[in-house]
């Protein structure tokens, strides 16, 4: 059982950095993660992946929270978004290498206290980058130039660049003594199209009919409290039931990430780049939009998610049954007028080539000839696509010029080559050119 249970673990564990490269064990942490729930357990192994040296402080005998004391747990919430650090978790209750459906509604029917620990205290010995110390207070927290000082209960003191402060109700910030603004309220936006803050997302759930992702916004601190990232700040907490772990996981994995982010590039919160954020978090398998549809191991979630995220194919909320989704429509077809107003916002030069143009339905010839156009490509990109059908892309069927394209297949072939996601974004979620 142990065996099999570190086999999960280090199948998580694969190196995918900011820094795309190993990076030498630092003498000392640049980012520290506090509490000792599931979120600081998401936010620390993330930051340590992130190839950025992280300290977890415990702030107990023991890390899970909640989830390791009582009775068996039932999670109902992020029904087909077991994602991210969650869904690692959800593997190790599980205790399979891969996460199915199947896999993943048995194993938040039943969370056992005793495998929650087992998968909580043996991924923090295998973790690079990743250092923990148990049973310790934080008792002082200030400002040192462009760092923060930390002062234990133990009394030492140390150093970091940035904080990720993951305690019930955010205690660190009863110890910041200037009068400050409190820490942002997480917002758990529902997508609408004509608020481009969906564009911003940096964390997915799903609890009964209301989906949504959580904005950049949510957890940028005011200039004050630059480099300090507050993990429990759902403004929903109504909503949660006692549901709130998964949420919290992806919302502290979002955490982990822009910590390690500011640490690695040495640069203060409100420069962080809204669009490399949101790849490294694509990268450890978190979903940056709340599509329902497409799952984890589906072999072109990042594409569809890229794209998605720029507003080109947009989703749809739709009852099924008795619940409501939300819903990217990958097998659907696609007509000229939807990926217009867009792709004319990101790409100057496509408002020549949509000029009275009103294709009820896109063929492959159509999406190759916009291609072309815009990338100033020639036709030697049709030979490419061909060659790569299903190979490179992965699509079925046999390549044709006259084949009517799914969202799936233009999401794929637009990031390809078009790469819309590059496009940076602020964090109301403008496109920045």
């Amino acid at each position: 059982m142990v065996r099999v249970l570190l086999i999960v673990i280090f199948s998580f564990l694969y190196v995918n950095t900011y820094a795309q490269k190993k990076t030498k064990k630092a003498a000392k942490p640049q980012v520290l993660v506090y509490g000792h729930d599931a979120g600081a357990f998401s936010a620390a192994i993330q930051s340590a992946q992130s190839g950025v040296e992280t300290l977890l402080i415990i702030d107990s005998t023991h890390i899970g929270g909640t989830l390791i004391s009582g009775k068996n747990k039932q999670i109902s919430t992020n029904h087909h978004l077991d994602i991210g650090t969650w869904a690692f978790f959800l593997r190790g209750i599980a205790n399979v290498k891969t996460i199915s459906d199947s896999a993943s509604r048995a194993a938040k029917n039943n969370i056992s206290p005793r495998i929650a620990q087992n998968v909580f205290e043996g991924t923090l010995d295998t973790v690079q980058r990743l250092s923990f110390r148990k049973n310790l207070k934080i008792s002082a927290l200030e400002k040192s130039g462009k760092n923060w000082q930390v002062t234990l209960s133990s009394k030492e003191k140390i150093k970091v660049k940035a904080i990720v402060d993951a305690s019930l109700n955010a205690s660190l910030s009863a110890l910041i003594t200037k009068n400050e603004e409190p820490a942002p309220k997480a917002q758990l936006k529902t997508i609408q199209y004509n608020d481009p803050l969906y564009r911003t997302g940096i964390a997915v759930g799903a609890i009964e009919d209301k989906i949504f992702n959580i904005p950049l916004k949510s957890i940028l601190p005011d200039s004050n409290r630059a480099n300090y990232f507050v993990v429990n700040t759902l403004n929903d907490t109504h909503l949660l039931n006692g549901n709130d772990v998964p949420i919290t996981m992806l919302l502290a994995q979002a955490c982990g990430a822009a910590a390690a982010y500011c640490a690695f590039f040495d640069v203060s919160s409100d420069k962080i780049n809204a669009r490399t954020l949101q790849g490294e978090l694509l990268a450890y398998k978190s979903f940056i939009m709340p599509f329902q549809d497409v799952s984890l191991d589906d072999p072109h979630a990042t594409q569809i998610q890229h794209v998605g995220a720029t507003g080109i194919l947009q989703g749809v909320y739709k009852k099924e049954g008795n619940s409501k989704k939300f819903l990217f429509l990958p097998d659907s077809l696609v007509s000229s007028k939807q990926i217009e107003p867009v792709i004319k916002q990101l790409f100057t030069r496509s408002q020549i080539w949509f000029k009275d143009k009103n294709i009820s339905t896109l063929k492959s010839s159509d999406v190759l000839s916009l291609i072309k156009y815009v990338a100033n490509r020639g036709d030697e990109l049709d030979a490419e696509v061909e060659k790569g059908w299903k190979k490179r892309f992965r699509f079925k069927g046999e390549f044709k010029q006259s084949n009517l394209l799914t969202r799936r297949q233009l999401a794929v072939l637009l990031d390809t080559y078009l790469q819309p996601f590059n496009v940076r974004i602020t964090s109301d979620g403008n496109f920045q050119y």
